[in-house]
């Protein structure tokens, strides 16, 4: 419940608070159409994203697809991507590859799982210089002149520079865990 619904909206405070970027408009990839990933497409979508949604499961890009979003392998999405946050848990989802891709001013962001999910050491190799820019917001300029601006270190966006999830959302996740315990407790 908190996956979808706050890290969605926790998520794209955390971009917005470090960016000032306008969300409406952008081709925003979402790496990941788990519940965190599901929820970070719908809150973009919401704000007038063009959201793209990148997914190795096949059940979850049809998911993503029956949904209404356009889905692609990150090689594809890297290309033409505005705003990339990864939501999958697993590591090295953003490569080195995909960074070369990428266009001047992409934003990069990561919202799933520690600062595993970005190949920061392929991105650091493929730059001439870094620079903190603002708040939780460094620019990368690759040697090819082009610039990436990875957001809080690729370490979780939604926490480093927004407040994570929303009281009310956690009020009721906890609250489902407690009537969870309470019925197999009474209920064996």
């Amino acid at each position: 419940f908190d996956n979808r619904y706050g890290t969605g909206q926790s998520t794209i405070d955390g971009i917005i608070r470090s960016t000032n970027k306008l969300v409406a408009g952008a081709n925003f990839v979402v790496c990941g159409y788990g519940w965190c990933g599901k929820g970070t497409a719908m809150r973009a979508k919401g704000m007038g994203a063009k959201v793209i949604v990148t997914e190795v499961d096949p059940l979850r890009g049809l998911e993503a697809t029956m949904d209404g979003f356009r889905v692609m392998p990150i090689k594809e999405a890297a290309k033409i991507g505005d705003v990339f946050v990864t939501v999958t848990g697993d590591i090295n989802v953003i490569r080195g590859e995909h960074f070369a891709a990428m266009k001047d001013g992409a934003i990069v962001a990561n919202s799933g799982h520690f600062n595993v999910e970005l190949d920061i050491p392929a991105l650091r190799k493929l730059s001439k210089s870094k620079k903190e820019i603002r708040d939780f917001t460094d620019e990368y300029t690759l040697r090819n002149g082009r610039r990436i601006y990875l957001l809080g270190e690729g370490r979780l966006i939604n926490l480093a520079a927004a407040e994570g999830h929303p009281a009310s959302v956690m009020d009721m996740s906890f609250a489902n865990q407690a009537l969870s315990c309470e019925h197999m407790k009474k209920e064996h």
